[in-house]
């Protein structure tokens, strides 16, 4: 009687809603469909305000940015499958110097390919806004008005573009730059870049090691390179602790003052 009364309540506590997931999945759900009917509206307005070729050359940015803004909401909402821990491969890693190698060759990987992620947002973000605040300047500081026929997208005058196009280019670069400076993406790339040159290093002095003693290990200096290596995962994760409880203070002050 117990035993059945147990899987009664196995039973029920299976069929259990998880409303944190369908919430979540909710949101995903429309956040897509938000980028598709802003894309939809987006693109009947272009179309019916816009002269061709110009109305498919802005249709077609516009796509691109909603594709873009799609796969991002979908990496946000989504973890990466990590792989299943080899225990079989740490069991054959006897030796300490062919597992400390192996996990610094493992952490220089995985460092840098943080390093260029935070590189390549750093590159886009400067590259763009420094060719945008140019691109505006020319724009706000050519004079043509010897030209006073001269129309953009068939009816607006140059002086209205002109105003128009360095608007929005100074909205965008004002939003980019606000994101970059809270999320401090230079930084994050400068702290990763250092940690792979460190762990470069400390892989170097053990392979030197080797060609100069052969592979019989030396108790001492195995122990101070894996003190060193600790010593440099620490800093790295102490960095982390640092940035979250500088973070966390600054959310309190905020919503203190509010």
């Amino acid at each position: 009687m117990g035993s059945l009364v147990q899987d009664n309540l196995k039973v029920v506590k299976s069929e259990k809603t998880d409303w944190h997931s369908v919430a979540k999945t909710g949101i995903l759900i429309g956040k897509l469909l938000f980028v598709l009917f802003l894309l939809s509206l987006t693109i009947i307005a272009t179309f019916n305000t816009a002269s061709r070729p110009y109305s498919f050359i802005f249709i077609g940015l516009e796509i691109s940015i909603a594709i873009i803004l799609v796969f991002s909401f979908i990496r946000m909402n989504t973890f990466k499958q990590s792989a299943e821990y080899n225990f079989d491969q740490l069991i054959s890693k006897k030796d300490p110097f062919q597992l400390l190698l192996t996990n610094i060759a493992h952490d220089i990987n995985k460092y840098e390919e943080g390093s260029s992620y935070y590189f390549k947002g750093v590159r886009s973000y400067k590259y763009s806004t420094m060719t945008l605040a140019g691109i505006s300047t020319v724009i706000l500081g050519l004079d043509l008005s010897d030209y006073p026929q001269l129309t953009i997208l068939d009816s607006m005058t140059y002086t209205k573009f002109a105003k128009n196009a360095a608007l929005i280019i100074g909205s965008y670069i004002t939003v980019t730059t606000a994101l970059v400076t809270f999320w401090n993406i230079e930084k994050y790339w400068l702290t990763n870049k250092t940690i792979v040159h460190k762990l470069r290093s400390l892989r170097d002095d053990i392979e030197n090691e080797f060609v100069k003693n052969g592979p019989i290990p030396n108790s001492a200096f195995l122990e101070e390179k894996i003190n060193e290596y600790k010593r440099i995962k620490g800093d790295f994760y102490k960095y982390w602790e640092g940035a979250l409880a500088d973070r966390g203070s600054q959310n309190s002050q905020g919503s203190g003052t509010k």
